[in-house]
């Protein structure tokens, strides 16, 4: 039997189907999943990239992170730490390291860097004190005395961060000056 379509044209029995499948391959739909896949795929690989890089930076950042003594102080008077002077008020002091403390004002500001040498008394203290000696009618910053600790530091003084330089000396007078210049005096040939 043959398949007579309306407009008298001869076809086999499946050519539909076949026409059908040609014209999905045609259309390449391999393509269009290969490139959804691969966008998802480039996605996942990046984050994937991002947590593992933020995961290594985290222990490092653990490890700073670190606990400081301090302790809070009211003093009702103006006082010196070395040659510079304090108003009355809230300060905290924070041990930074081995004889050195920061010190912060009431607005949590590190106002100053105090150096300090231990100690030992023998016997604990039962409160944390600041310990002031009068000279001059300045009150001076001597001694911290720390709760339950065998440790007095006397206080030396402030660690300044910018050293003031030495003032340059005076220039050479000229006649002193061409002692030390390394060309030959004129009409002098080697």
């Amino acid at each position: 039997m043959d398949n007579l379509l309306p407009d008298q044209d001869l076809r086999e029995p499946n050519s539909s189907a076949l026409l059908a499948i040609f014209r999905i391959l045609q259309r390449q739909p391999w393509k269009t999943f290969a490139i959804q896949t691969w966008d998802t795929a480039k996605r996942f690989l990046l984050l994937t990239m991002l947590a593992t890089s933020l995961a290594a930076l985290l222990p490092p950042a653990i490890a700073h992170a670190r606990d400081y003594d301090a302790f809070n102080v009211d003093v009702p008077f103006k006082f010196n730490i070395g040659n510079r002077a304090f108003r009355p008020g809230h300060y905290q002091f924070i041990f930074v390291g081995p004889g050195l403390l920061a010190l912060r004002d009431s607005h949590a500001h590190v106002i100053a860097s105090v150096v300090a040498r231990p100690r030992e008394t023998g016997a604990s203290s039962t409160v944390s004190k600041l310990v002031f000696s009068k000279q001059k009618n300045h009150s001076q910053l001597t001694q911290i005395w720390l709760e339950n600790r065998s440790q007095v530091l006397d206080v030396l003084g402030e660690e300044l961060a910018i050293r003031p330089t030495a003032p340059l000396p005076a220039p050479l007078p000229p006649e002193v000056n061409s002692l030390f210049d390394p060309r030959p005096p004129p009409g002098l040939k080697y």
